[in-house]
């Protein structure tokens, strides 16, 4: 039997009013996703345990079928896990986004999206002019980049207030800043990133091109060194991972999952969805789980953009979804679809909700579901209080 996960972050959503009062996934044209439907089973899942802050790290952990109340250790040191970086016991990593600070507001948390080649040189940047012998700033994925804090828990800074960036789009910069014991550690370099990156090369020319310039680091998801057994001592089966961001692919190779790399695959609305699906069909010759991961329907929930989630995901549908179908034709397989988390059009940032989610293949039982939303799912009576619990009814079912 093969196993298929495909994660579309931060897909689900509310009803919209200019859609008719319905979600981007019940007006999207996704009749393969709906196929699946319609043979198999729908339900929800709460993928955010009370208590933890709706993020893609605590909802991904869950989906896999690690509970985040026993190995949540903070986003920084899931992302440093992909990154090469090691962590000693008292060390701490910081996911480090490259922003648009405007006016003293946090304008863009991704800096326009910043290309690779331009992140690469301005990290190195910081990290000549910020970086010491404790402090290392360390280039990752466009915006996504980290820190290393060499000795950071004996300052405590692992328990401080820290905001997502992405939660407090075109607020005042001064009220979010890390908050707590020694915090001024952080803020001091929050600070001085902006006097050093405001007048860089990279940035004028971005501001003449009409893009967000990066000229400032932001520090959050702070944690220390992560420890969880085995993906295939805790199910017994051999996996993979695909996804285009190191969050995933770091909790990847703490797992002990086999980490595809997907060329052009980005994050973001252009991402090589064909790619992945045909990566995850080649692995699927030699190993029996595959956990495939797509960022870009939640990029478009976090800009507000109604038209690239329809888009996104009937892109999903066509591209991924149709391609492993017919690649699977023949074969024993189940497959698992869910978002992780809510990323609402009208919030632009995540919430604890449970998501809908199908699973349909080799030995479900067919349900009386008609399509694949939100609505088909409240209406099941399959629900899965523990996020946790979903992988292993999937795999057991």
């Amino acid at each position: 039997m093969k196993y298929i996960v495909v994660v579309l972050d931060g897909a689900s959503d509310y009803p919209i009013d200019i859609l008719g009062n319905k979600t981007p996934l019940e007006v999207a044209e996704i009749p393969f996703m709906d196929s699946l439907a319609k043979e198999g089973l729908v339900g929800r899942v709460k993928t955010v345990p009370k208590g933890f802050i709706p993020s893609s790290d605590v909802a991904n952990l869950s989906l896999l079928g690690y509970d985040p109340n026993l190995y949540y250790s903070g986003r920084g040191p899931l992302e440093a896990a992909n990154l090469g970086v090691t962590l000693a016991e008292d060390d701490l990593a910081l996911r480090c986004n490259l922003i648009t600070k405007a006016e003293n507001k946090l304008f863009d948390y991704s800096a326009g999206h910043i290309t690779n080649k331009e992140s690469k040189i301005i990290m190195e940047h910081v990290n000549k002019n910020l970086g010491t012998d404790k402090i290392k700033f360390v280039f990752g994925t466009s915006y996504r980049n980290l820190m290393v804090f060499k000795g950071g828990k004996k300052l405590g800074l692992e328990k401080l207030k820290y905001f997502a960036p992405h939660d407090i789009m075109g607020k005042e910069i001064t009220k979010y800043l890390p908050k707590g014991k020694n915090s001024e550690v952080l803020i001091d370099l929050m600070k001085r990133s902006n006097k050093i990156l405001e007048n860089h090369e990279i940035n004028r020319v971005r501001i003449d091109l009409g893009e967000n310039p990066a000229n400032m680091i932001w520090l959050w998801g702070c944690g220390g060194k992560p420890s969880m057994p085995f993906f295939e001592d805790h199910f017994g089966i051999k996996g993979a991972v695909i996804s285009a961001v190191d969050l995933i692919k770091g909790i990847g190779r703490i797992i002990g999952l086999k980490v595809l790399d997907v060329e052009g695959a980005n994050g973001y609305y252009d991402t090589n969805y064909l790619g992945k699906a045909q990566a995850a069909l080649e692995v699927l010759k030699e190993l029996d789980f595959v956990f495939i991961h797509i960022e870009a329907t939640d990029e478009a929930g976090h800009n507000q953009d109604l038209r690239m989630k329809i888009t996104c995901l009937e892109r999903i549908d066509k591209l991924v979804v149709r391609t492993l179908l017919e690649g699977l034709k023949g074969q024993n397989f189940k497959i698992l679809i869910t978002p992780d988390h809510p990323t609402p059009i009208a919030l632009r940032t995540h919430t604890d909700e449970p998501v809908p989610f199908l699973i349909s293949g080799s030995g479900i039982e067919k349900g009386e579901f008609s399509s694949y939303s939100e609505v088909e799912a409240q209406n099941s009576s399959l629900y899965f209080e523990k996020g946790v619990d979903l992988l292993s009814f999937f795999l057991k079912k």
